[in-house]
């Protein structure tokens, strides 16, 4: 009896200390995030929206790279794109590029420590964000620098979703072909990407410029968030849609916050449309998605399953006025812990024109998902739903 209180009391005081880990780590996350919106008048964007593509254009830029390559990940994949990648960092490095390569801590600990160790004797700058310490050890834990950014000669800069693996380049027998979806900018918008990169590196007393004078008007807003600044953008840009906001994203396990404004939206008439991945690469968040996209169907939003593979782009299209690039989902994670990077376009038809014609792509190959379809998954993956859609914000 003794040990049963005993195991009892110790369950409760592991059950209060990370809840006030949690408490204590966001609070403080919160009051030190770093979120702006940077917008530049000029720039060119041009967009890839499978993994083949993009990382032909990263690589044949690498190698033509004249100064400088920074290139930033949140995840790697020990395999041969990523030991093709390695490679010719290490080779451009030696003939006195600077290199800078920039990875999370937890996503990019599949790189091997003897890869670690060949890039830097090489001359490549290798460093890990956002590495968990104490205080708050748990809440560091879960506070990701998700960003992906390339820059090349502080000319060019690639923006996006995409990582570093061979399922990014659709050679992943389980996922098939992957969409996602990276932006290229070339103009003045390149040097805000610049400053935050050198804020991601540590870059001492580096500040990023509170707000740009070139907001009205602005072609390109960059989008830097943390802690819940992507919730909060995200709400401001919900609750301003008028005809209609398409969202595309692998996982929807939005916040309370905005599922309602998404339910809200829906029911005054604006057409809310989300494209989600029919297949699973995380089975706890897949269902716990599956869950809350049942209840935004219930209230008139429209929810499509793409069948063409797996869907991982962040994308974001409103009434034809502006549409988004990024790296954040729609989960808790991006809207309220990690570190994320959305690069806004306005005042662009043709780029929109590019991003809403993927769109009725994937949607031709997609099925609208009903309450019905979503209620016939097995019981265990709606039990799972349920379970853990109380974690919400943690996943």
């Amino acid at each position: 009896m003794y040990v049963f209180f005993f195991l009892l009391a110790l369950l409760f005081l592991i059950i209060v200390l990370v809840w006030v880990d949690l408490s204590l780590g966001r609070r403080y996350s919160k009051r030190n995030a770093v979120n702006r919106l940077i917008g530049h008048k000029h720039a060119f964007v041009s967009m890839f929206d499978d993994g083949v593509n993009f990382y032909d254009a990263l690589i044949r830029d690498i190698k033509t790279a004249q100064m400088s390559v920074d290139i930033q990940f949140f995840l790697v994949k020990w395999d041969e794109p990523t030991q093709q990648l390695t490679e010719l960092l290490q080779k451009r490095a030696q003939e006195g590029i600077k290199i800078r390569f920039l990875l999370d801590r937890i996503g990019g600990y599949r790189l091997p420590r003897k890869e670690r160790k060949r890039l830097r004797q090489s001359g490549v700058m290798l460093r890990f964000a956002n590495i968990p310490r104490f205080p708050y050890f748990l809440y560091n834990l879960n506070y990701r620098n998700h960003r992906k950014v390339t820059i090349i000669d502080q000319r060019s800069a690639y923006v996006g979703g995409f990582n570093i693996g061979k399922e990014y380049l659709s050679k992943e027998p389980r996922f098939g072909f992957w969409r996602d979806c990276v932006v290229k900018l070339e103009g003045e918008a390149v040097y805000t990407f610049v400053q935050l990169f050198a804020s991601d590196w540590g870059v001492p007393f580096h500040v990023l410029p509170k707000q740009s004078p070139a907001l009205d008007g602005a072609q390109i807003e960059v989008v830097i968030t943390a802690s819940d600044g992507y919730e909060d953008w995200l709400l401001h840009q919900i609750h301003h849609a008028k005809e209609y906001l398409y969202i595309g994203t692998p996982y929807c396990v939005p916040t309370r916050r905005v599922e309602a404004a998404l339910k809200r939206a829906a029911e005054r008439g604006v057409d809310v449309r989300l494209m989600l991945p029919s297949k699973v690469d995380h089975y706890v968040v897949n269902q716990v998605s599956f869950h809350f996209a049942r209840r935004l169907l219930q209230h008139g939003v429209r929810i499509n399953l793409y069948q063409n593979g797996f869907y991982h782009a962040k994308i974001l299209l409103c009434d034809g006025l502006w549409c988004a690039v990024g790296s954040a989902n729609l989960d808790g994670r991006s809207l309220l812990i990690n570190k994320e990077l959305t690069v806004t376009i306005r005042e662009n038809d043709l780029f929109y024109a590019q991003l809403l014609a993927l769109w009725k792509k994937d949607e031709q190959s997609s099925i609208v998902a009903s309450v019905k379809t979503i209620q016939k998954r097995p019981w265990i993956a709606k039990a799972t739903g349920i379970i853990f859609r109380p974690l919400r914000n943690y996943l």
